[in-house]
């Protein structure tokens, strides 16, 4: 496991570990994944004899997998928001379920059996 992770984990209620984004591991995302892909276009379009046909590609790619890594970050971090949220509103209005039911009880499953 690498020191240097853009992602932070800290203990909710429940238990289970909470990520916190590092903001600036959003714009290293974008711009080394620039840099790497449009690097490796560049020099793809060196061995291939080509003027600047793989660079730009390169960029863009490497633009487009940035992005990737930044909203499935930005995903989670929202869907762990929601979860606290629910949390603090079933705190205030007494109906918090004990932690384990949080653990078992998935709001995203589809073969949930107190569904049926």
């Amino acid at each position: 496991m690498s020191s240097m992770s853009s992602t932070h984990k800290t203990k909710t209620p429940t238990g289970k570990p909470e990520k916190k984004v590092d903001p600036a591991s959003i714009t290293g995302y974008l711009l080394a994944g620039m840099v790497v892909y449009g690097g490796l276009g560049w020099l793809i379009d060196k061995w291939a004899g080509t003027s600047d046909v793989f660079t730009p590609i390169g960029v863009i790619f490497g633009l487009a997998a940035g992005l990737f890594l930044t909203f499935r970050q930005v995903s989670v971090l929202e869907r762990q928001e929601r979860e606290a949220l629910l949390r603090k509103r079933r705190a205030l209005a007494g109906t918090e379920d004990p932690p384990e039911r949080h653990d078992a009880h998935d709001p995203q499953d589809q073969n949930d059996p107190h569904d049926r």
